[in-house]
């Protein structure tokens, strides 16, 4: 299975997501079916799920930040070491500690926009 299936539940989720109509049941659903097509993050996701740090509300926002940071780095092993070390702008906290809620996620995306924007301090 590619990724495109993958991208297009993942964008369905966003546009339910801003539109507020992603509801419980409804993200459950999601979840499952990010599980089923997660194609290029599925070792990264069964990885996060393993060291029992994923919680089934939680993977809409690994999985955005995850996209938007191999985006940024242009490969997966520097995206999931970046999001894996200690990080100074974040008080020497590593960033996938920080996707456990929405406020926190926010926080590392903003980052994320920085580094891609060229803005590293």
């Amino acid at each position: 299975m590619g990724a495109k299936p993958f991208t297009d539940v993942y964008e369905k989720a966003k546009e339910l997501r801003r539109q507020g109509e992603l509801n419980t049941q409804l993200e459950s659903n999601i979840v499952e079916l990010l599980r089923r097509f997660a194609g290029e993050h599925a070792d990264f996701i069964r990885r996060f799920e393993a060291r029992g740090e994923l919680a089934e509300a939680n993977l809409l926002r690994v999985v955005e930040i995850k996209t938007l940071s191999d985006r940024i780095f242009g490969d997966e092993e520097k995206s999931e070491a970046w999001l894996y070390r200690p990080n100074a702008s974040l008080s020497g906290q590593r960033p996938i500690d920080l996707l456990k809620d929405e406020l926190r996620t926010a926080v590392v995306r903003e980052l994320l926009e920085r580094i891609d924007h060229g803005i590293f301090a």
